[in-house]
């Protein structure tokens, strides 16, 4: 007879089978599919040719596109990370206080993370035609010349940078979460002791917000190196390539070029380089988290 246990343990596995069957079928199977063609030259026209580390031998000695994908990325993201997260910190700080119509301030701040990219990737495409668009409307309203804001490669990444960083309403939400965990006690000791506002945040907030910083840190950057729908819609990697991201490089040599063999190294490269930024971020976590039991 089997005993409570055993019986628990089999429903556990029941209720997780999807979850399990999912992980296998849609994650597990396709990386190792993704790893074997890297491994091959295949048009996805004709059959497979197994060819074995070409693919990353080229891609490190003759792909002038990879290295500068590298780049651009990393300047995309980085900015992204940065500028978002210091955003969405400042508006949770603002939306944390006692002020009328808190919640629509709230929704509205959280709006744009649930708004579907490509729809307001293309509102902000007309916000940043180069003729009618509302950003040149204010600078020629302020006598400032007007700026191509996709079509220069000094502005372009930047523009994507601004529509990445308002669209962070899923981040000032967390920190809004993490502002309100922050012990109460703790801020009214230091009005005790005589401190102001920039005390209570620099020694009291930012410490206590650390986890919560280092998961939107952690996500915010995970989700910018893999930035693809805004250059599909607005830029297609251009001008000059400097929007060459390395999502929409594997997208153009697999989807466009038909070289699925380098796309796919490409992917696995990339994939390594994620799982090593992350491993880096959680080695070096320990350094500057604050835990409030410690």
């Amino acid at each position: 007879m089997k005993t409570r246990t055993q019986i628990d343990t089999r429903t556990a596995y029941i209720f997780l089978a999807p979850a399990i069957l999912g992980l296998i079928f849609l994650t597990i199977i396709p990386i190792f599919g993704v790893v074997i063609i890297s491994l091959t030259k295949w048009t996805g026209l004709e059959k497979p040719i197994f060819i074995g580390f070409k693919n990353y031998i080229n891609l490190f000695t003759s792909d002038f596109y990879f290295f500068h994908s590298v780049v651009a990325t990393l300047y995309f993201a980085v900015g992204a990370v940065v500028t978002g997260l210091i955003y969405s910190l400042s508006m949770s700080l603002l939306l944390n206080q006692r002020i009328a119509g808190l919640g629509l301030w709230r929704s509205i701040f959280f709006i744009p993370y649930i708004v579907p990219i490509i729809g307001s990737s293309i509102v902000w495409s007309w916000m940043y035609e180069s003729n009618f668009g509302i950003f040149n409307w204010f600078l020629s309203f302020l006598g400032v010349n007007k700026i191509q804001w996709l079509q220069d490669e000094r502005f372009a990444v930047p523009s994507l940078i601004l529509m990445t960083v308002w669209g962070s309403g899923n981040l000032i939400v967390i920190f809004l979460a993490g502002l309100q965990g922050v012990p109460k006690t703790y801020l009214e000791a230091v009005e005790i002791d005589g401190g102001n506002s920039w005390h209570k945040f620099r020694h009291i907030i930012v410490p206590m917000l650390t986890p919560v910083i280092f998961y939107n840190f952690l996500m915010s950057l995970i989700v910018n190196l893999q930035c693809f729908a805004p250059v599909y819609t607005l830029t297609k990697g251009e001008p000059n390539d400097s929007t060459l991201f390395m999502a929409f490089l594997m997208y153009r040599e697999g989807f466009i070029h038909n070289n699925f063999g380098h796309a796919s190294a490409i992917s696995v490269v990339f994939f390594i380089f994620i799982i090593i930024l992350t491993a880096i971020l959680f080695a070096t976590s320990r350094y500057w988290i604050f835990y409030e039991g410690k």
